[in-house]
């Protein structure tokens, strides 16, 4: 699927820190958005507290830091 293609190369990104991280976000939030039942894996990046990845919020450090860990947990999946 190409959906899930999209999604493990923008998780690479995270993970390499290639690129700016709230666009690679926002990109995997729109993946999420548009073909959830293909992409379930991402559900946590989503799910953050004090974070709505629809709407306005803070890219802090601790923001940074939570995606990149979620990121390394959630790519494997996409590599089988």
């Amino acid at each position: 699927m190409a959906c899930r293609q999209a999604a493990k190369e923008t998780l690479e990104a995270i993970v390499s820190g290639e690129g700016e991280l709230y666009l690679a976000y926002r990109r995997l939030y729109g993946i999420w958005s548009a073909n959830n039942a293909a992409v379930q894996e991402l559900r946590p990046l989503f799910r953050m507290e004090g974070i709505e990845a629809d709407g306005t919020f803070s890219i802090t450090d601790e923001f940074r830091a939570r995606v990149l860990e979620l990121a390394r947990e959630i790519l494997p999946h996409f590599l089988s």
